[in-house]
């Protein structure tokens, strides 16, 4: 298992300016990563280069810079909306050529999956079956235009954003919601999961019992923490969950992938000068997830 981080480790600070992932790539590469999960959600602000007409280029070119600093991509995270939502036509027309240029570009890094997020026909109040057959038809041509490339689509679990009254049931929000969109596919190769630890966080945090009901589906991960009530995506340790149980139903599940961050909230705060420090700690904590999961799966095969 290597350990990996989302390129967003280091892109946010105060307010709403962001750094270029140049600078993300340079920090990693010196704290000792190998592997990163290039973010394209970057394309989601109007001034990124990805909108372009030179947007391979660019994309030639951050795949240049990695390599320079002894840098592979491993996954990617797309660029999201609310898919099923009252959007405006420029505005979908924009999201939709923006998540077909980042699956391509997926591809021209070497990305083996790509992480999306299921979406919820919000119409159709707690009747899960209408979400399920939108997204079958929604994805369709995304993960024909995928597998084309070499890249896989990921699915992420997702959470309740209103739990309180009144309710409004996420699709996948329930991993085996999850599951069954995925297995409807009938593309293991091609279609998988997922699986972001804070988000089953706020969903119960029954984590060896959701790894475990996904099984071998999971082909990816974004390892984050909070403390139960929102999305903070801090560093492990920072938040409740327990990872040591975590690791071990990781292993459980027969995962084979890397331990990916998604941790963009953690460091947010520190000067740019000092975004070295959530780094650098960040790669200590991955070694002593990466025991739990080692020792985990150890246990394991010595029962068989």
């Amino acid at each position: 298992m290597r350990l990996s981080t989302s390129t967003n480790i280091c892109a946010f600070q105060r307010g709403r300016q962001r750094l270029p992932v140049e600078f993300s790539i340079d920090v990693c590469a010196r704290a000792g990563y190998q592997v990163l999960d290039i973010n394209w959600c970057m394309a989601m602000n109007p001034d990124s280069p990805l909108r372009g007409d030179g947007w391979q280029d660019y994309v030639k070119h951050i795949g240049q810079y990695a390599r320079e600093r002894g840098i592979r991509f491993n996954q990617s995270h797309l660029p999201y909306y609310d898919i099923f939502g009252r959007n405006e036509p420029e505005k979908a027309a924009l999201m939709e050529e923006l998540i077909r240029r980042c699956i391509r570009a997926s591809g021209m890094l070497g990305a083996r999956w790509a992480v999306t997020h299921p979406g919820t026909v919000y119409e159709a109040g707690q009747d899960m079956r209408i979400s399920k057959q939108r997204n079958l038809d929604y994805f369709a041509p995304h993960v024909e235009l995928a597998r084309a490339e070499g890249v896989g689509i990921a699915l992420e679990n997702d959470f309740e954003y209103r739990p309180l009254m009144p309710v409004q049931r996420i699709y996948c929000a329930s991993v085996y919601e999850l599951a069954d969109l995925c297995d409807a596919f009938a593309d293991e190769r091609y279609v998988g999961v997922c699986y972001d630890f804070g988000h089953a966080n706020l969903t119960g945090g029954r984590h060896r019992q959701n790894l475990n009901a996904l099984g071998r589906r999971v082909k990816a991960v974004h390892v984050q923490d909070n403390h139960g009530t929102c999305d903070e995506h801090f560093l492990p340790f920072f938040g409740a969950i327990d990872w040591q149980e975590a690791m071990y139903g990781l292993a459980e599940s027969g995962y084979t992938g890397d331990l990916t961050y998604e941790i963009q909230e953690f460091g947010r705060y520190l000067p740019q000068d000092l975004k070295y420090l959530a780094v650098e700690q960040s790669v200590v904590i991955g070694r002593r997830l990466i025991r739990y999961f080692e020792d985990a799966r150890t246990q394991l095969m010595s029962r068989d």
